[in-house]
């Protein structure tokens, strides 16, 4: 049995209708939620009535009780080390949402707190189990496209101009960015698991649209260390709702897929396109809470969404805010 609490309400995949990470998990065999918390008793007193269970806003409290095996952590990321860290302390397993810390120094002290516990970690790369996103690392481990030369990733939805974004969505202070921090990382991430450690970073970012105190357009052209160059863009401004669109080109051929609304999955090799069924494609793995899961119950690998991938993150976010506060300046990550 892996008993669960949910820790803070305050991200939107925590609140109703989305509640992504704990829907999932509760699909799974023998799961449960043991009980909830949040800062505000309004909240905590609610949400603890939706799932039937005990809540806090005492964060010692939930993180003593007996009957807690592991936490799902959607608070903001500015409160990621107290929190992660007083879980790790506690031998909480712990799931959390993105982005691991503002700075490489939080993101160390988190990594030094779960490593020094032995306790299972995972983060929300969820972009990682998408087959159609993750298919463009086999067609470079195989060779199909030849050598890879460029990547181009962009991550959008509308939520910016039609103003449906909580306000604190907007303050740097509590979300440390905006449109790359929030969706252009996961276009990161991705980046990573196809292409490899990054070397380097020159940023430009906008807010001309929404004329916030974060960007609302965000573009990050990365060099990665073997050589191939990736462009991944960001932006709440988009008129699609949620788009997601990848591609990959390379010396034998390139490669489009799509992900949100439209799934789609084009491969040209050789001067010859195929559009490809994206529900034939091999079978990607697991996703952030599975593997969580799974290292939790019976000591599978985190390694793909643990700690260590997740620092890196942060290392990447550092450099790409520090191009643009330098108006483009190439940054060694």
């Amino acid at each position: 049995m892996l008993r669960v609490a949910l820790l803070s309400r305050w991200h939107p995949h925590a609140q109703s209708p989305d509640e992504r990470y704990v829907k999932e998990l509760l699909r799974l065999p023998e799961t449960a939620v043991s009980c909830v918390w949040d800062s505000d008793p309004d909240i905590a007193s609610a949400w603890g009535a939706e799932y039937g269970v005990p809540w806090e806003t005492d964060l010692e409290a939930v993180l003593s009780r007996e009957d807690v095996d592991g936490v799902i952590v959607t608070s903001g990321a500015h409160d990621h080390v107290r929190i992660i860290t007083m879980a790790a302390e506690r031998k909480k397993h712990i799931f959390t949402e993105k982005v691991l810390a503002f700075s490489l120094s939080e993101a160390l002290l988190i990594r030094d707190a779960v490593v020094k516990s032995g306790v299972r970690f995972c983060i929300a790369f969820q972009r990682l189990a998408i087959p159609q996103l993750a298919y463009a690392k086999t067609l470079i481990e195989s060779g199909t496209i030849g050598t890879p030369v460029l990547f181009r990733c962009l991550c959008g939805h509308a939520q910016g101009w039609q103003d449906t974004l909580p306000d604190y969505w907007y303050s740097p202070e509590i979300t440390g960015g905006g449109a790359m921090i929030d969706l252009g990382f996961n276009s990161a991430y991705l980046a990573r698991y196809i292409l490899g450690e990054p070397y380097s970073v020159s940023s430009s970012f906008g807010s001309a649209v929404l004329q916030k105190a974060v960007e609302d357009v965000a573009s990050c052209n990365v060099q990665f260390k073997n050589g191939v160059m990736a462009q991944l863009d960001a932006t709440f401004d988009s008129p699609l709702l949620s788009v997601f669109e990848l591609s990959l080109y390379g010396t034998e051929g390139a490669y489009y897929a799509r992900f949100g609304g439209c799934n789609t999955a084009e491969l040209r090799v050789h001067g010859k396109s195929e559009m490809l069924d994206v529900n034939a494609l091999p079978k990607p793995m697991n996703s952030p809470i599975r593997t969580w899961y799974d290292a939790c119950t019976h000591g599978a690998s985190d390694a793909d969404y643990g700690i260590d991938a997740a620092v890196d993150m942060v290392r990447f976010m550092v450099a790409a805010y520090r191009s643009a506060e330098l108006d483009g300046t190439r940054v060694l990550i």
